[in-house]
């Protein structure tokens, strides 16, 4: 897997939206047009359907990356209408596998899993699309259960780093979320959730944001500093 660094995915993030903005012929301001950036940008579309889930799971959407579609789970509009805030992180991390990892040269190339008929491979739906699926696991459940667990495959934690790093430079482009952040009092939480509230994002979300920039620090107890120096400085200090 391609190891990316943070300052290369935020480049990426940030040649997106100059690309955004060169075709609106105007500047983004927050909240960020996420869904103009996949559709115009990325050629990406969207659909709502449902995503089975297994017992303990949560799926909220998945890349269809052949037929260049997120797919959202629709057995999940619940949860996402009472986050706001999460739909466009779970778009933007989407988007940042499609981005940052997926070989798009390759995918109309036909491969052995292509044939169809009486051949060994049978075709079943996932949130990631038609998966090839060898028969003769699939009789039996010891096969199923393999197939699942080939199918369920979680991100590799440096693949998730990269693309929700990715999606918080798009939602919250380090040059616009800097200059709002360094306007307000970081020490106060009802400031911060006006913040989100204005980007559009989760609490957690901009506290993650903001925390990569340098411009916000919360110790184990819980509470905010500026900055990480403002934090050892009140520390050594005995405040």
């Amino acid at each position: 897997m391609r190891i990316l660094r943070n300052q290369e995915i935020e480049e990426i993030a940030a040649s997106r939206l100059a690309e955004l903005e060169q075709q609106l012929g105007q500047p983004l301001s927050p909240p960020i047009p996420i869904d103009l950036i996949a559709e115009k940008v990325l050629g990406l579309d969207f659909l709502w359907e449902p995503i089975d889930e297994l017992p303990g799971e949560q799926i909220l959407g998945g890349l269809v990356a052949k037929k260049r579609l997120i797919v959202l789970n629709e057995n999940r509009k619940g949860f996402f209408t009472g986050k706001p805030g999460v739909e466009r992180s779970t778009k933007g991390h989407e988007m940042g596998h499609w981005d940052l990892f997926i070989d798009k040269g390759s995918l109309d190339h036909p491969t052995l899993f292509d044939v169809e008929g009486d051949g060994p491979f049978a075709y079943r739906s996932s949130p990631a699309g038609e998966v090839a699926i060898i028969k003769a696991l699939h009789r039996d459940l010891e096969g199923r259960e393999l197939l699942r667990k080939i199918q369920s495959r979680a991100d590799e934690p440096d693949e998730a780093r990269a693309v929700n790093r990715y999606a918080a430079a798009l939602s919250m482009p380090a040059d616009m979320i800097r200059e709002d952040a360094v306007k307000i009092d970081r020490t106060q939480w009802p400031n911060l959730y006006r913040l989100a509230e204005k980007y559009e994002v989760t609490i957690s979300a901009l506290r993650v944001r903001l925390e990569q920039l340098g411009l916000l620090y919360v110790d184990e107890h819980g509470k905010l500093y500026e900055s990480k120096d403002a934090a050892s400085g009140q520390m050594m200090l005995g405040f």
